[in-house]
Order: structure tokens, then C-alpha cells, then sequence
């Protein structure tokens, strides 16, 4: 193997495992691995084309050829990015750019080190096994750090959320990367000064610093502002309990007065016996008796949060079944507690109404003790992916888990034979 063709594949591969490795923390694609190695020969293919030590004999040329490769790598692995795992567009082509950027510099590095013994007078041999060793021992090196540092700390939750602003930004700070790099290519360190070389290298690593802080400072203003969401939508469930408490203090007693009059009116319709008068009244107690919902479970708010999601229910034809001991919850806050139990009654509703049977549209919930800790269960028909995907269920979920945690809690969930169960743990001794 010639030494062209060794550089080539130096080169391919170090942006391919750079790209790999940017692909490692998110959620893979069918077949990524597949889909990654059969990328590997177009992007040796277009090394070879586009390299600019086989090309370039100026300067200018050199810059020309290195911002062509850019662009053309800039798509190639991009797609690379977006066929091996679930990620948008942008997000890919933003991977694409760091990519490129960390390969370069571990390529930079590499040829700093041929040039230094080269300047020395020992040249290295590209050919012998030991140096062999030695690029492929840098080549390791680097995929470990690249996979430890950038590719994960740099994703949110496994994800990125780039907006055009920040990719545009990424781009042109590649491209001032790109043409600093045109001046540490080819056999332009040897001839150029070594303060020139070191100012060159500072710039480069100046544009991966700004590139990075910019990845940090956009990821922070995402999570400020899903942080302000979550904080929006906390507050607006807490305050949302002293409605729902008045509301059903509303309907018990307007329920209470019904009866009262309902009894009077049959005492007055018994002596008569008329049978559509009499069929009438049990048509009313029973409506009565029907919008009379107050639980009386050892806990006011949980007494709240039963008696209104049991209307719901009622109104959606879903079954609610509930056995509970709101005396172990004394040790909650009341709007933490209806944040908790609403939250949770809310999305096994919307789960039990897109049931198209009717018996299996039933919710079953449990609050007892167990030992030393207070066990809560609600098990509800498990909702479809897509349903579940919402930006709403997602901030629900997210203040449910802020609560739990709020009372050092653990939350597990598990979906099995058509049924999804939520199971929340805490411990009783801080009641």
C-alpha cells in the first residue's frame, strides 16, 4: 500500500469514528451499524478526491480544496449522522461540523508529530509497524476522548435541539477552523515560523472553545426554559386545588340539598301512589346519588383530587376503582399532593377514553402502607406511543417526577398485557 493510499484511509477514517462516535449516546436507528459501515466507502472514496495534499500545489489552491471538503464532508456525514440515529436534520448536520473539526485536529496533531522529528533530522517511517501502531494507538485515543467528553456531554437527555441560528453560527466558525487549517497542511509548518505555527494552533483551538461554550450556552437557555415551563405549569396545579376544593364543596352540598328535597317529595307522593310521579323521583336520586361523589379517604386533598377525576370519569364512561389510605400522605404539602394524584389520574383518563371497549375502560388505583413505606399504584389501559408523546404528557410526567423526588421517592413503570402501571414508593418515616 502506497503512502497516498495509507493517508487517505488515515484520514476517512478518523471523521468516520468521529461521527460514529457523536452517534453513541442517542437512540440508534434500525441497523445503524450497518447503515455506518456502509458509509465508510463513500467517505474514503471522497477523501481521496478531495484531499488536498493530492491536489493542491498553492496556497490558495490548498484553501480552495480544504473548504470544498468541508462542505462536501459537511453533507456526507450529516447524513451519516441522520441515518444511524432518530435525530432531526439540523441536529445531524450540527454533529456533522464537530466531526469534521475533531478529526481535523486529531489529524493536525498527527502531522505535528511527523513534523517534529522531521525538523530533528528522523523523519519517521510511515511504513514500519511500530509507527503503524502508534496511528492506530492515536486513532483509539481519540475516539476515547471523543466519546467520553463531546458526544456526551454535549447532547440533552440524549438529544439535541439546534435551531438555525446555532447551526449557521457552527458553520462559518468550520469554515475560520478550515482555513487555518489550509496553513498547518501539506508542507506549509515546515516552512512557515514556529510562533506563526503556535498562533495558527492557538486560533484553532480559540474557535473549538467559542464553538463549544455556544453548544453549552444554547442548551442552557433550553433547559432554562423548559425549567420555567415545568415551574409555570407546577405553580398553576397547586393554586388549581383550592378551585377544585371549592368546586366540590359546591357540588356536595347542592348534592346534599337534592336529597333532602328528593325525600320530601316522595314522603308527599306516598300517599297517592302514582307510578310515573314515584319513577320520576328515583330517576332524580339517582342522579342525585350519582353526582354525589365525595370519597372520605382519611386525606382532604386526596377527598378532592378522587371526588372530581370520579366526575370526570363519570362523564368519559371510564370506571374508577379506588382503594386508598389517605391517612399515610398526611406528610405531603396539599398542592404537591394534588399535583401528584392529578397528574397521574389525568393520563391514565386520557389512556381508558381511547380504549374502544368498554369494560376494559377502568382505572385502578391503590394508596396503602406496606412495612415502612407508603405504596401508591394506578394501573390504566396503556396508551399509544404516539398519544403518549405529547408535550403536555411529557411536562406532566416531569412535574410527577420533580414530586417524587421533592419526597425522596422512587417511580417505576412497567406495560404488560395491554395495561400500563405506575408504582411510586416513599418512605413513611418522614410522615
Amino acid at each position: 500500500m502506497n503512502l497516498l493510499a495509507r493517508h487517505v484511509i488515515f484520514r476517512a477514517l478518523l471523521r468516520w469514528t468521529a461521527a460514529a462516535a457523536f452517534c453513541i449516546p442517542l437512540k440508534h436507528r434500525p441497523h445503524a451499524r450497518l447503515r455506518a459501515l456502509g458509509m465508510l466507502l463513500p467517505l474514503l472514496g471522497l477523501t481521496y478526491v478531495l484531499d488536498p495534499a493530492a491536489q493542491s500545489t498553492s496556497l490558495h489552491e490548498l484553501q480552495f480544496s480544504l473548504l470544498t471538503l468541508y462542505v462536501a464532508f459537511f453533507v456526507l456525514l450529516g447524513m451519516m449522522i441522520y441515518a444511524c440515529v432518530e435525530i432531526d436534520k439540523k441536529s445531524a448536520l450540527y454533529c456533522a461540523v464537530w466531526s469534521l473539526l475533531a478529526s481535523q485536529t486529531a489529524y493536525e496533531c498527527w502531522h505535528l508529530v511527523e513534523v517534529f522529528f522531521e525538523r530533528r533530522g528522523t523523519p519517521l517511517d510511515l511504513r514500519s509497524l511500530p509507527v503503524m501502531l502508534a496511528q492506530l494507538a492515536a486513532g483509539a485515543f481519540f475516539y476515547f476522548v471523543i466519546c467520553t467528553t463531546l458526544s456526551r456531554k454535549m447532547s440533552y437527555k440524549g438529544a439535541y435541539n439546534i435551531g438555525p441560528r446555532q447551526l449557521t453560527s457552527a458553520f462559518f466558525i468550520g469554515i475560520l477552523f478550515m482555513l487555518q487549517a489550509a496553513l498547518l497542511s501539506g508542507g506549509q509548518v515546515v516552512v512557515l515560523d514556529r510562533s506563526l505555527v503556535m498562533t495558527m494552533f492557538v486560533g484553532q483551538f480559540y474557535f473549538l472553545t467559542l464553538l463549544y461554550f455556544q453548544t453549552e450556552v444554547f442548551k442552557l437557555s433550553a433547559m432554562q426554559k423548559e425549567m420555567d415551563t415545568l415551574n409555570l405549569l407546577y405553580e398553576r396545579q397547586r393554586e388549581q386545588y383550592q378551585v377544585a376544593r371549592q368546586n366540590v364543596q359546591i357540588i356536595n352540598k347542592r348534592c346534599h340539598e337534592l336529597k333532602l328535597q328528593i325525600a320530601a317529595l316522595r314522603q308527599m307522593s306516598s300517599a297517592p301512589a302514582d307510578p310515573e310521579l314515584k319513577a320520576h323521583i328515583d330517576e332524580a336520586e339517582k342522579a342525585a346519588q350519582l353526582y354525589d361523589a365525595s370519597r372520605n379517604t382519611g386525606n382532604e386533598v386526596l377527598d378532592v383530587v378522587l371526588t372530581e377525576k370520579s366526575l370526570l370519569c363519570e362523564s368519559r364512561r371510564i370506571q374508577l376503582n379506588a382503594v386508598t389510605d389517605g391517612s399515610c400522605l398526611s406528610f405531603f404539602e396539599a398542592g404537591d399532593l394534588y399535583a401528584l394524584f392529578a397528574n397521574m389520574l389525568d393520563h391514565a383518563i386520557e389512556s381508558a377514553v381511547k380504549v374502544p371497549e368498554p369494560e376494559r375502560r377502568c382505572i385502578d388505583l391503590l394508596v396503602c402502607t406496606r412495612q415502612s413505606f407508603v405504596v401508591v399504584n394506578v394501573i390504566s389501559p396503556d396508551r399509544p406511543a404516539e398519544s403518549a408523546d405529547t408535550r403536555a404528557a411529557h411536562y406532566a410526567v416531569k412535574v410527577t417526577n420533580r414530586i417524587v423526588q421533592k419526597y425522596k421517592g422512587t417511580l417505576t413503570t412497567e406495560s404488560q398485557n395491554g395495561f400500563f402501571a405506575v408504582k411510586i414508593i416513599f418512605p413513611s418515616t418522614l410522615s
